[in-house]
């Protein structure tokens, strides 16, 4: 099964693809008719989307709600309280620089995702 995980932003939608049990970045869309081509294109089968805490939480909701209705796949919300700081810092860490936020945008889907893994049962 293929799971898509996704940190959504106003601006980005920063994405992330399993196949199996290791969560990969895989780039950024700008539009919800983009991530529906990447997923009919990648064989998507669920998704896991990034919850913020706070006003943001009611439209990443709305937009989780609509790929279920839309995209017709399964999310599943997770909490994505520091991804974005953690995604950062693993970059600073493996000595890159930040070439673009669209980097840090896919790094954070693959870290959420792949916290969403680490939980599952074999």
């Amino acid at each position: 099964m293929k799971i898509l995980g996704i940190d959504w932003g106003k601006k980005r939608i920063g994405l992330a693809v399993s196949e199996g049990s290791f969560a990969e970045p895989f780039g950024t869309v700008s539009s919800f008719e983009e991530l529906k081509e990447v997923v009919r294109q990648e064989g998507i089968s669920q998704a896991v989307l990034g919850l913020p805490e706070g006003k943001l939480e009611k439209e990443v909701r709305e937009f989780g709600y609509r790929i279920e209705n839309e995209i017709g796949i399964p999310v599943v919300f997770r909490s994505e309280v520091l991804t974005s700081r953690q995604a950062l810092q693993k970059l600073i860490e493996a000595g890159r620089s930040l070439h673009s936020r669209r980097s840090l945008d896919a790094r954070a889907a693959a870290l959420l995702l792949q916290e969403y893994l680490d939980i599952q049962p074999d």
